[in-house]
């Protein structure tokens, strides 16, 4: 995390008031793809992001979802986009985007501040919280884009190609990082196998590849925004539903289950599983997890 911000940036955003406080932000987990800053003045606050990337992606994660989704941490139009689109929906705000600006080589993207602290866990949550979760994220899933890629526009292919792209990825992936891996290279061939058999997705949404409680801010048993949004593309919804069944155990699966079907069906999973599945532990969404016990994990939709 680079401490320091510079100085031309504040030029840009603040112009000549007077900064009360400026300090770096960490996110509260590793392999996050940019630098964070709080500046508050005697105006306003707001929150100050820039990739940390310089080169090419080539961590797993990132260059994963820029390979099938077209989505690059450096090229802050992407979160830019989400936000814009996302903050339509209703009961989970998202922050106004006050400005992106190239300074000095670098970009950077500045937005309100929210009110909230981050939601460290979905566990031990209020069921009313889950609810509104559930329900948000619902709606998030009713927008509806008839291609999967980037939500900036710029990269959408159609729906046909999904799941033959999906497998290009992983075969990439593994021979990239589990070349000489039996095991993972046992469950390439079932999740390929698997892919071969399902049917393109019928339709894409906003889907948060990267989905996890840190990315949202509580207050008072409520979310009250969405603040990370760099990992969002329009995917299938079920890879959101596979990415909570890590992030939610059964107790709080039923409230937001509720919340959710209250809006939108649910999706059924049980065809795409194990391929899905094996596509996010290749992602490293939450480490680098046994793949036995990573494709062992409970179901919980």
């Amino acid at each position: 995390m680079e401490a320091n911000l510079d100085p031309d940036v504040l030029k840009v955003f603040v112009q000549d008031r007077p900064v009360i406080e400026l300090r770096a932000l960490d996110p509260g987990y590793s392999g996050h793809g940019s630098d964070v800053w709080l500046v508050r003045t005697a105006a306003e606050e707001m929150i100050i992001r820039s990739s940390r990337l310089r080169e090419e992606p080539d961590h797993e994660f990132w260059w994963g979802i820029k390979a099938l989704l077209g989505v690059d941490p450096r090229d802050l139009s992407h979160f830019e986009a989400s936000l814009k689109l996302l903050g339509g929906i209703p009961d989970i705000p998202v922050p106004r985007v006050l400005g992106r600006e190239r300074v000095n080589g670098r970009e950077y993207l500045a937005v309100e501040r929210m009110k909230g602290s981050m939601l460290q866990t979905f566990h031990g949550q209020p069921d009313g919280l889950l609810r509104q979760f559930g329900a948000w994220l619902a709606r998030v899933h009713s927008l509806s884009f008839d291609g999967f890629g980037n939500l900036t526009g710029m990269r959408l292919e159609r729906k046909e190609r999904f799941h033959e792209r999906l497998a290009e990825a992983m075969r990439v992936m593994v021979e990239r990082e589990h070349a000489h891996d039996p095991a993972m290279n046992e469950y390439l061939a079932v999740a390929l196998d698997e892919l071969r058999r399902l049917p393109a997705p019928k339709t894409f949404c906003p889907v948060m590849v990267d989905i996890g409680p840190t990315q949202f801010l509580a207050e008072n048993g409520k979310i009250t925004a969405l603040v990370d949004a760099e990992a969002y593309a329009a995917a299938p919804r079920e890879l959101d539903f596979i990415g909570l069944e890590y992030e939610l155990d059964e107790r709080a699966a039923r409230p937001f289950i509720e919340g959710y079907a209250s809006v939108f069906d649910m999706p059924d999973l049980s065809r795409c599983r194990r391929a899905y599945r094996f596509f996010y532990r290749l992602m490293g969404v939450a480490g680098s997890v046994d793949i036995r016990r990573w494709m062992a994990q409970t179901e919980l939709f």
